[in-house]
């Protein structure tokens, strides 16, 4: 009687049918798993170097489209303002419970990064 002899092509198909979702599987865990360590790092490689006070005028506003359905999760309002400064056109997120209307000035904190990006974050006040 002889063997029979299966070929690396051959073994690995059989795993993979054997083992396939399974391995989807343990990959997605593990994606969500490391998704918040994997921000973590990537805002340690790239901190923030300076700030900045300025300030900006609300030219637009997105408001929530359903805020029923996303009741409890952090409702925000999107608003397009215009810095003073360099006249440039940023979105920045707010609270819906504190709305500011079309053309008022907002107080801004720019935050210059190490790779040489900035962010702006809304201040109180």
């Amino acid at each position: 009687m002889s063997q029979t002899r299966f070929s690396l092509q051959n073994r690995l198909l059989l795993l993979k049918e054997e083992y396939g979702s399974t391995a989807v599987g343990v990959a997605f865990f593990c994606a969500f798993a490391l998704a918040p360590i994997v921000h973590a790092v990537q805002m340690q490689n790239n901190p923030v170097t300076a700030t900045q006070r300025v300030t900006g005028v609300v030219e637009y506003i997105r408001a929530p489209i359903n805020p029923k359905a996303a009741a409890g999760r952090g409702l925000y309002y999107t608003y397009d303002v215009r810095l003073d400064d360099s006249k440039a056109l940023i979105f920045i997120d707010d609270d819906v419970g504190t709305p500011h209307p079309v053309g008022s000035v907002l107080p801004l904190e720019r935050q210059h990064h190490k790779n040489g990006t900035d962010t702006y974050r809304l201040l109180e006040g």
